[in-house]
Formats: structure tokens, C-alpha cells, sequence
């Protein structure tokens, strides 16, 4: 070995930075002295004396380089190297081999064992001192790729979660059928992409657009949350709704006495749910407010363009569930209307398309439990059968007023004529279909105005279909159209009462009605008197009605 004068002054300079050194070698006196040199020159120093304790040692260790020399007892120092560069906690460490075998066979078997740089023996001190410091600046400049490819990792990986995040939430909001699905989606969202604890969503409100009111929240004691009502202009919510604008605060505190809310975080991020369209224009439907997050931590921006992206989702969805709403209303109100026309001309049937909307959807709900209907009979089958139900006696705006309106029993010629409405209806409706095309709604109300005065046993009108040949719905609505008939006041005949009622139905069973309609009306017989009773239904009664299936018994002409 040359340790020479110039070598000694030469590692006497300290590097500013410190890395740690494992220097290996059997030579006890030039582990002392590499050791004192290496340290002079600012590292810290760990040695060992042969390759096994040199493997032990770095494992715990952590080294930024090692220096190994390559002939020694126990283990030598390319099979040292070889296990290093197994094992996953040292692989990355570079080694430095120490050699006084010149041969070039013996250099390359180093190399490919895994070490980055050999040191022959004897060696001047700057020269190994040089190479630890090149190595150590490998060291150092691998970790911190190291670390930015982990970093980038990290991050692609949290972006390509938030993008799958806001992927599976666009998918479910494409699904949700009601506006409370859809703010049932937002909180799991918005909780995923940003592990905050407290999120609420204020919507406007429904009665009073001057205020927002709490529709979901976490984080926050339900009886609080119903209690939250804001004006538009009040607090950050407030601003963020009237101007359209996200807000993100570093710190804030919100608390105020008599504050129910209670504001107080270290992150806040209120976002606007806002419609932006060439239709509609820009309209604030409400704001999404996140506070809250897990160690006190600020929203990254990644996490507020996520909260946006969420936001402006959530938005469309919210005005497209309430678009639907206000349409399925206008279409409600516009069924009813429309069946009121053949109402407004007999004042005596006051009552009578709002009682039998009552009866259906409870004869709908009752048959949904039948095995051989509840494939059918869907809430959305259902709904579309109250809303379709006012329409079933629109062909009567046909029939004239002197046998609509006549008091007493019908002659022959004028119950042919008073049969004639269901045709008309048929006809109307259909004219009204060939503009729209085809709807399970408007097929619906067709099919109801055309058979609901159709019998189970084929002695109806006007085709005279028997059994399953007669749509669901008019099976449906002949049960409840003729109790109501035979329970409310008409010109011709006096009301009867709900027992007797029931009883005349039964007695129709398998000749006017289907069976499977009359046993759901036998599991709902205390709420359709009770229907009867509160809208309004004749309370002074005649004496029981003749034989079931005539005009006489009070079922509809």
C-alpha cells in the first residue's frame, strides 16, 4: 500500500456533506487508517473484517458505499458482493472492490458480481478517497431519483385514483334515478378524493330560493344538519353561491355564537355547484363545502380540480333530476287536468279521479307482492299507473250531455252511445302518440281508456276481451273505478257503504274482475275506506245494490 505525505494532506479536507462509509477488509491496521482518513474527509464510518460480518453490517447500517476488499477469510469479497446485490435493502448500494490481484479475469468477475468500481492495491489515499466521493455522489443522486420516481409514482398513482374516482361517480350518477341518489354519491366522492371528515352539501331551496339548506352532510350531528339554513348572501357559503366562484381557505375559523354550523378548520374548500349550458345559461344550484381534513393538512391542488371536476358533475346531475321532477309534475298535473274535462261536466263525480288514483296505486303496490305480477308491477309501473289512471274516462268529452249528464237508468241506444267513450279515448290518445312515439306512459293511459270497462269473463266492451287478453292497468282500474262508482252519489242511485261495497265486488270475481286484482283488493280493504272517507266519499247510503255486474249495481256505464 502507498500512504505517502501527499495523500495524508490531501484527505485532511472535510467535505461539507456527510455520507456514511462501510469499509471492509481483514487488514485490521488499514481499516484504522482508511477509517481515520475516510472520516477526516467528513463521512461516517462503519467497518468489518471479513465479507459475512460486512453483509450483516450493511444490512442495518445503510451505507451510501462500501468499500470491500476482495480477498478475505470467511467470505471473500465477490461472493459479499454478490449477496449485497440480492438483497433488496442493499442491491442499490455501490461498491467499491479492493484488489491486489492485477489479473483482468479477476476484475471483470467484480464487475459483473455487481460492484460499480474497483481500487488496486496499493493505492494512493486521494485516489480512494475520490472514488468514495464519486460514489457517494451516485449514492445520493440515485436515492434522489429514487425518491422523485417514487414521488411521480405516488402522484400518478393519487391522480389515477381520483381519476377512477370521478369515473366510477359519473357512471353511478348516469344510474341514479332520483335526486336523492344523487346526493347520496356526492359525500363518498368527495370523502375519497380528499379524506376530509366534515363535507356538506346546501342546495337552494326549494320553497324560498333566497335561502340554502343542508341536504347531506357528514361530520356534523344530525339534528344540526336540518337546521342549517342559510340566506344566499350569508358566510362563505353564501358568497360562494352568489358569485359562482370556488373558495379555498389555508385557515379558517367560522365558529360564532349562535352559529349552529360551527364552522372551524384548518383547510376549507367551498365550491360552487353551478350549470354552465347553451340552454339554461349559468345557474348556481347550490355549494359543496369540504373542511375538515385528516392531519390538519391544506387541499392540494390536484384535490381542489378534483373537488371542481365532482362539483360540476354533481351539478348537472342535480339539474337534470330536478328538470325530471318539475316535468313529472307538469305531466301529473297536465293528466289530470286533461281528465278532468269529462269531470267539469258532471259535478257529481267531484273527487272521483283523485280517489281512484288513491285505489290504484294501493291495488299496484298489493299486486307487486304476487309472484306472478311483481316482475311487472315496478315502482316505476306503478307511478306510471297513478299517473295514467285520471285519463281512463277522457272519451267521455265525446258522449253528449243529455246522456252523460241524464238522471236515471240509461236506455239501450243511450248506453250504446255511453260505450262509444272508450273508443273515442283510444282514438284521442293514439292521434297523441303518433306525435310523441311511442311511451310506456302514454301506451298506458291508451290502454286503460280503451279496456277498463272490458270483464274477465269477455262480457265487456267494447271488444269484449276476457283473462290476461285485457291489459294489467285496465284490469286494474275496472276495480277501482267501480268501487268508487258504487260507493259516491250518482243521479241514478244512491251510495253504498264500504262493507256492502266489498261484497259486491267479491261476488264479481272471475266474471268482471280478475281474481288476482280482487285478492290484492281484499289485502288493502282498511285503506281504501279509509281513502273513501277522507276524499270526500258519500257517507248517507241506500240499501244494498242488486246482483254484481249490472248498471243497476252502481258499476260504471
Amino acid at each position: 500500500m502507498v500512504l505517502g505525505l501527499k495523500s495524508a494532506k490531501t484527505v485532511l479536507i472535510v467535505m461539507p456533506e456527510t455520507g456514511k462509509v462501510l469499509f471492509v477488509d481483514d487488514d485490521g491496521q488499514l481499516r484504522l487508517v482508511v477509517a481515520a482518513h475516510l472520516k477526516n474527509a467528513g463521512f461516517d464510518v462503519r467497518t468489518a473484517e471479513n465479507g459475512r460480518e460486512g453483509v450483516e453490517i450493511a444490512t442495518t447500517y445503510q451505507p451510501d458505499v462500501i468499500v470491500m476488499d476482495y480477498a478475505m477469510p470467511v467470505m471473500d469479497g465477490l461472493k459479499a458482493t454478490t449477496q449485497l446485490k440480492a438483497l433488496p435493502a442493499t442491491e442499490k448500494i455501490p461498491i467499491i472492490i479492493l484488489t491486489g490481484d492485477h489479473r483482468t479475469e479477476n476484475l471483470v468477475l467484480g464487475l459483473e458480481a455487481g460492484a460499480q468500481e474497483y481500487v488496486l492495491k496499493p493505492f494512493a489515499m486521494e485516489e480512494l478517497i475520490a472514488r468514495v466521493r464519486s460514489m457517494h455522489r451516485l449514492a445520493v443522486t440515485g436515492r434522489a431519483l429514487d425518491n422523485l420516481a417514487n414521488r411521480l409514482t405516488d402522484e400518478n398513482n393519487r391522480k389515477t385514483q381520483r381519476l377512477q374516482l370521478l369515473y366510477d361517480f359519473a357512471k353511478q350518477l348516469n344510474k341514479a334515478s332520483t335526486l336523492n341518489e344523487v346526493l347520496d354519491l356526492i359525500i363518498p366522492c368527495a370523502q375519497g378524493a380528499t379524506s376530509a371528515n366534515r363535507i356538506s352539501v346546501l342546495l337552494r331551496d326549494d320553497h324560498d330560493d333566497r335561502y340554502l339548506v343542508c341536504r347531506r352532510a357528514i361530520g356534523i350531528p344530525a339534528d344540526l344538519v336540518e337546521r342549517i339554513r342559510i340566506t344566499a348572501i350569508e358566510g362563505i357559503a353564501g358568497q360562494v353561491y352568489t358569485t359562482g366562484k370556488m373558495m379555498k381557505a389555508e385557515a379558517l375559523d367560522m365558529g360564532v355564537p349562535g352559529d349552529v354550523r360551527g364552522y372551524a378548520a384548518a383547510a376549507f374548500v367551498c365550491a360552487p355547484l353551478v350549470l354552465n349550458s347553451d340552454r339554461y345559461g349559468r345557474e348556481v344550484l347550490g355549494v359543496l363545502n369540504i373542511t375538515d381534513k385528516a392531519g390538519g393538512r391544506p387541499f392540494s391542488d390536484e384535490e381542489v380540480a378534483c373537488i371542481q371536476s365532482l362539483a360540476d358533475s354533481a351539478a348537472i346531475a342535480i339539474h337534470n333530476h330536478c328538470t325530471r321532477t318539475r316535468l313529472e309534475r307538469s305531466v301529473h298535473v297536465l293528466l289530470m287536468t286533461v281528465g278532468r274535462l269529462a269531470e267539469f261536466r258532471d259535478e257529481e263525480t267531484a273527487g272521483h279521479l283523485e280517489r281512484v288514483q288513491e285505489y290504484v296505486r294501493l291495488l299496484g303496490e298489493q299486486l307487486a307482492r304476487n309472484e306472478k305480477c311483481k316482475a311487472v308491477l315496478t315502482p316505476e309501473y306503478i307511478e306510471n299507473l297513478f299517473l295514467a289512471a285520471p285519463l281512463h274516462d277522457i272519451g267521455k268529452v265525446g258522449i253528449p250531455d243529455d246522456i252523460l249528464t241524464k238522471e236515471g237508468p240509461l236506455t239501450k241506444r243511450e248506453f250504446q252511445v255511453m260505450q262509444t267513450h272508450t273508443t273515442i279515448g283510444r282514438q284521442t290518445l293514439e292521434l297523441a302518440q303518433e306525435q310523441t312515439g311511442h311511451t310506456p306512459l302514454l301506451q298506458m293511459c291508451i290502454d286503460i281508456a280503451h279496456c277498463h270497462h272490458e270483464k274477465y269473463d269477455g262480457s265487456g266492451y267494447p271488444r269484449g276481451l276476457s283473462n290476461g287478453a285485457i291489459p294489467l292497468p285496465a284490469r286494474i282500474i275496472a276495480l277501482a273505478d267501480a268501487y268508487d262508482a258504487v260507493t259516491s252519489r250518482r243521479r241514478y242511485k244512491a251510495p253504498v257503504p264500504h262493507d256492502a261495497a266489498v261484497r259486491l265486488l267479491r261476488a264479481g270475481t272471475g266474471r268482471h274482475f280478475d281474481p288476482d286484482v280482487v285478492a290484492a283488493f281484499e289485502g288493502c280493504l282498511r285503506q281504501f275506506d279509509h281513502i273513501r272517507r277522507e276524499r270526500g266519499a258519500a257517507t248517507e247510503f241506500a240499501p244494498e245494490p242488486v246482483a254484481a255486474g249490472s248498471v243497476q249495481a252502481g258499476f260504471p256505464a
